[in-house]
């Protein structure tokens, strides 16, 4: 029987001298955009990231498979080149990057400037399978409360230009400078969807639809729902978990929508509040129910995230990965804090990268 909700997963890395550990700027970049066995390896904004993309996966197994073989095989290609690759949501020293040499990136940068040039950030991007756009634009109407929860889980990017921000997630704060990122309002309907954004594309403020940066839109090109706004994480076994949790969370929403269950309805500026708040302090401190305008500690609101979700989780056998990779982070904090502890021992930011660097065999 044909899985109605599948999943694929789109991660972008760093690449850094390992020597100097500043950026690379290599030309031609370390990819052209090819299919593998495993995937797709593609070229990104800047000369020194790269991106991943898996194939349709079925179970979080499959999934974390073939992300291990993609990551690996990235590794390998970098070591070659004598580079690095580092999952972080940025990279911690001081950058100056260079655009990646095609006419759509520097079409990009003449229009966008600085906000273009300062994207040395990373995420994670998951998509979910959903084969009727109306219901994926239901997915985006109601899953937008928990987006938060999300960030908080993969907070993954405290440095910025050799300082740090004491903000768990780093990255989304450069991110959120895209004049289509963040969270737009709510659809009434998959048409009502497409005219809005359409016009954006029409004003001149987007250079085209590819530029829909927000943290969860019905894919242009694929049958699904993507889920933009996680950090890149550096351990496949936590892009598996929040894969497992993005499926939980759409195949729910479409059940609610199905069902006739009244959209929560919550203010723009409240959650912008619960995305800022996760983005500040990660799973350490409050995060914000933009429904109920209430703010309670990070645990308490990731364990009503994972209630809301146990009929899809445990539907779908995600159940147990899911929670063991929760748990973990809840008892050890966010790849945030990993970054700290080891920029701590000798207050060097080569500290950093080593600890977010990806390895060509996995460990």
């Amino acid at each position: 029987m044909p899985v109605e909700h599948t999943l694929g997963v789109e991660e972008e890395f760093h690449l850094v001298d390992p020597t100097t550990g500043e950026l690379s700027r290599s030309s031609p970049p370390l990819t052209g955009g090819e299919d593998t066995p495993s995937g797709h390896l593609g070229p990104e904004l800047l000369c020194s990231q790269v991106e991943l993309s898996t194939p349709v996966c079925s179970d979080l197994a499959e999934l974390r498979g073939t992300l291990s073989r993609l990551r690996e095989d990235l590794a390998h290609r970098a070591e070659r080149r004598g580079e690095r690759l580092v999952a972080s949501g940025t990279h911690p020293g001081d950058h100056t990057p260079t655009i990646t040499p095609s006419r759509r990136y520097e079409e990009m940068a003449t229009r966008f400037g600085v906000v273009a040039r300062r994207q040395v950030v990373c995420g994670c991007h998951i998509h979910v399978g959903v084969a009727d756009p109306e219901l994926a634009v239901a997915v985006m109407n109601r899953s937008r409360p928990w987006l938060s929860v999300f960030l908080a889980l993969s907070a993954n990017s405290p440095f910025w230009r050799g300082e740090d921000t004491e903000y768990d997630s780093y990255r989304a704060q450069v991110w959120w400078q895209w004049p289509s990122a963040g969270m737009p309002g709510v659809f009434d309907c998959y048409s009502d969807y497409v005219e809005l954004t359409q016009r954006l594309v029409d004003s001149g403020v987007l250079q085209d639809r590819g530029m829909l940066y927000w943290d969860v839109r019905p894919s242009e090109h694929l049958a699904t729902v993507e889920f933009r706004i996680c950090d890149v994480v550096p351990r496949v076994e936590q892009t598996v978990m929040l894969a497992g949790l993005a499926r939980a969370l759409a195949a729910h929403c479409v059940a609610e929508e199905r069902g006739g269950v009244p959209l929560p309805r919550s203010v723009p500026e409240l959650e912008r509040a619960a995305r800022w708040r996760a983005a500040r302090s990660g799973l350490s401190g409050e995060l914000i129910d933009p429904v109920t305008a209430r703010a309670h500690p990070a645990e308490k609101r990731v364990r009503t995230l994972l209630a809301y979700l146990e009929p899809a989780l445990r539907a779908h056998g995600d159940h147990d990965t899911v929670h063991e990779q929760v748990n973990r982070l809840l008892r050890e904090g966010t790849n945030a804090n990993l970054q700290r502890e080891a920029f701590r021992v000798r207050n060097e930011l080569h500290d950093v990268l080593r600890a977010t660097t990806v390895p060509s065999v996995e460990e």
